[in-house]
């Protein structure tokens, strides 16, 4: 049977299985009267039939009804259950699935989890919480707590995690979760949309945020834009408008500045919380927002399949036995020999300013059978 991990982000909800397919879907929802499209087709719509698209519905995910329903989708759920068929399908009709769910979640809102996917055409295995999985992949010798960072579309999840140590064997477990509504991903890139819309609006009278189509080219652009200029003080950038094409360049410092005061709040936040919570650990989407990872120093930032690796390496445990499905919110941790440390989190090197900075290795060190890490060195005879 095959099988497979969807780690549920509406950054982008992730669908992994052990042979390392990783296929990502934004959580935007299209809706017309011929259907539900979601994913990166509804995003490249959403701000051209922005009354038809919908990015809220795993944050609110719930039974009430749309604004304005159609015979395709009644309520949330509905846009949820679509785009949970769509990453099945792009993921190649996994016959097994495991859900990684956010600690954002209630336990209303995970029932609903199950009931879309009983309706769906896999067997679900288990659900865990995605922090839980993902921190289960850290060497975390000579500490009793962790806090995990994740970012969402619309608010970030921390969750305070407690490491509990019985001889050579250590697991992991969620003791609480904090939500922080209106610092998610969308809003930060909302304000600096808006901030290089000003930059055009001073130097050529064109606001790109004033027609669907402008808007639309914007905030198709600026994921690439601020990748960029995580390196680069000053970015070049451009757009087409029907008065032709306009270029301008954007200052790295000016533009963070435009989002000081979500930025605060984040590092107050953060504040009240790393006293009691030992290391701090983040997911990879910290690198979706310039300049955040300074204000975070030091940190250990997680690779991108943390929490799918998580899971494959604890299938037994979080599938539990017979058909009833419980929530895990307890792991073992990975051995400092396992295929996880050793491959996704290579060792850690200081940099100049004493913040861990990671090599990456394109060299293979374990073999994974049957769920379980083999180095490469030793013998593995397959019958």
């Amino acid at each position: 049977m095959s099988v497979a991990i969807i780690d549920i982000n509406d950054c982008g909800l992730c669908c992994g299985t052990a042979q390392g397919n990783l296929h990502i879907s934004p959580g935007y929802a299209l809706l017309t009267q011929e259907g539900i499209t979601t994913g990166n087709a509804a995003l490249q719509q959403a701000y051209l039939q922005p009354q038809q698209s919908f990015n809220q519905y795993w944050r609110q995910l719930n039974l009430s009804p749309l604004p304005s329903p159609t015979n395709q989708a009644r309520h949330y759920a509905d846009l949820a259950y679509a785009q949970l068929l769509e990453l099945h399908q792009a993921s190649g009709n996994p016959e097994e699935i495991i859900f990684a769910t956010p600690g954002s979640f209630d336990r209303d809102q995970l029932a609903i989890v199950l009931g879309l996917a009983k309706a769906s055409p896999f067997k679900t295995l288990g659900i865990v919480d995605s922090a839980v999985a993902a921190a289960s992949q850290v060497n975390a010798n000579g500490s009793d707590r962790l806090l995990h960072l994740d970012i969402q579309l619309h608010q970030i999840v921390l969750t305070q995690l407690a490491l509990d140590h019985q001889g050579s064997e250590t697991a992991i477990e969620r003791i609480q979760v904090e939500v922080l509504s209106n610092l998610g991903l969308k809003t930060f890139y909302d304000q600096w949309a808006r901030h290089i819309a000003d930059q055009f609006i001073q130097q050529y009278r064109y606001d790109p945020l004033h027609t669907a189509e402008g808007e639309q080219q914007l905030y198709d652009l600026l994921p690439s834009w601020l990748t960029q200029i995580q390196s680069n003080q000053e970015l070049a950038i451009a757009l087409d408008s029907p008065q032709g094409n306009y270029r301008l360049s954007i200052n790295r410092n000016e533009l963070l500045a435009s989002s000081t005061s979500k930025q605060e709040q984040l590092r107050q936040k953060l504040n009240s919380f790393l006293p009691n919570s030992g290391k701090l650990i983040t997911s990879h989407r910290v690198n979706l927002l310039p300049g955040l990872s300074e204000q975070l120093k030091p940190f250990n930032q997680l690779a991108d399949n943390a929490a799918i690796l998580g899971c494959l390496e604890n299938l037994e445990i979080i599938a539990g036995n017979g058909d009833d499905i419980h929530f895990v919110t307890r792991l073992p941790t990975t051995s400092s020999t396992s295929m996880s440390s050793a491959i996704t989190s290579p060792p850690a090197q200081q940099s100049e300013e004493g913040t861990p900075t990671f090599q990456e290795t394109n060299s293979p060190t374990h073999v994974l059978y049957q769920h379980r890490a083999y180095k490469i060195q030793e013998r593995l005879y397959l019958h």
